[in-house]
């Protein structure tokens, strides 16, 4: 097992990244904090420097809030934004700022940007409905020329509706709207560089303290800077590795066309440490367990969970809230593992029952006691 890192993909994936704070509201910094960082020791993770970063970005990018309107979703998590669509549809490898990799892109023909642009979309939630990345593209080929079912498709995303509309405007004219979208890159890129300046030796440090303990023993060190959380299931025997400051408390896996990447955000190693910190402490858990079912929406959301519904597009339609609500839930099932993902690669969500009813059994002990 190998772990690479591509230090350049990881500037691209931020320069694409960072005009999403724009759409961070203050309740997604409350819930952030309150919930991710709550009681964790400053020296571990300076939240405050962190989130003063993110209203100085804002501040910053309010300049450009009318055009990015028209490539990001006005919401804090969209897997429907633009650049995610591109990245999903045209892997980042190889390159390293945004003007040569969208000029790359606009190189290839308006028919096929079209076809990969909806094929992105049918993948989004591949892993919960089952579609590969061929079969996607024999329906993005097929709904070119069903302008009815391309409709469909794209009412169907749980987006803003007028997000919807936009989509279906750089899918009719790509071309169009990436030369209008590098030039806005462009604009942006002094802003940007300002900010990774400020984070330049920390993402130098990175490539002391998981870059180099992945690359010299890659599984006892993944599993030591996950704090043994992940699984080590989900590796494969080349591993793509990126980080970023932008989602400085982010972990992911994310498909880039045909490569698989694994995000370690460059303060994630603090994020283990604390939802690490969190599990050890039952009492903690049980309160945590507790809030996380004290909402109705997401109640909701877990019922349809215990009923196998697990594809964010189908709980978000059925509840009538948006995907981004439905994943900002999930996530808090999953940090107090309300729900688990099996080790298989459809990563589909279970309920665990057996955790829920012990939770139940120690509170009940507790108030005996």
């Amino acid at each position: 097992m190998k772990f690479f890192y591509h230090k350049k993909e990881s500037l691209l994936y931020d320069r694409l990244s960072f005009p999403k704070l724009l759409y961070m509201t203050d309740e997604d910094h409350k819930r952030f904090s309150e919930f991710f960082f709550n009681n964790i020791e400053q020296q571990d993770f300076d939240l405050e420097s962190y989130e003063q970063f993110i209203k100085d970005a804002q501040e910053d990018l309010k300049a450009f809030e009318d055009p990015l309107l028209g490539f990001y979703a006005d919401e804090a998590i969209s897997n429907y934004d633009f650049p995610v669509l591109l990245m999903r549809a045209y892997s980042i490898r190889g390159f390293g700022d945004t003007d040569s990799y969208l000029t790359h892109i606009m190189k290839d023909d308006e028919a096929r940007i079209k076809e990969n642009l909806i094929a992105a979309i049918l993948t989004i939630e591949a892993s919960e409905n089952k579609i590969d990345n061929n079969t996607a593209r024999i329906t993005a080929k097929t709904m070119l020329e069903d302008r009815e079912a391309l409709t469909r498709l794209i009412r169907s995303t749980p987006t803003t509706e007028n997000y919807r509309w936009i989509l279906m405007l750089l899918i009719d004219s790509p071309k169009e709207y990436l030369d209008v979208f590098r030039k806005l890159q462009q604009d942006i890129e002094p802003v940007f560089n300002k900010y990774l300046k400020q984070y330049q030796e920390k993402l130098e440090q990175f490539e002391d303290t998981v870059v180099r303990p992945l690359t010299d023993n890659p599984k006892e060190s993944f599993t030591t800077l996950t704090r043994d959380i992940i699984p080590l299931d989900i590796l494969e025997e080349e591993n793509l590795l990126i980080t970023s400051f932008v989602n400085q408390t982010r972990f992911s896996v994310l498909n880039f066309d045909d490569d698989r990447y694994i995000l370690y955000g460059l303060e994630m190693m603090y994020g283990f440490k604390r939802l690490a910190d969190f599990e050890l402490n039952n009492r903690e858990s049980r309160a945590k367990v507790f809030k996380a079912l004290s909402d109705s929406t997401r109640n909701e959301v877990l019922r349809h969970l215990a009923r196998g519904i697990t594809s964010t597009k189908d709980i978000a339609n059925s509840i009538g809230i948006s995907s981004a609500t439905v994943t900002y839930h999930i996530n808090a099932f999953l940090q107090t593992k309300i729900i688990k993902s099996p080790k298989t690669k459809d990563m589909k969500f279970i309920v665990d029952f057996d955790r829920l009813e012990s939770f139940w059994k120690d509170f009940i002990n507790d108030l005996k006691n």
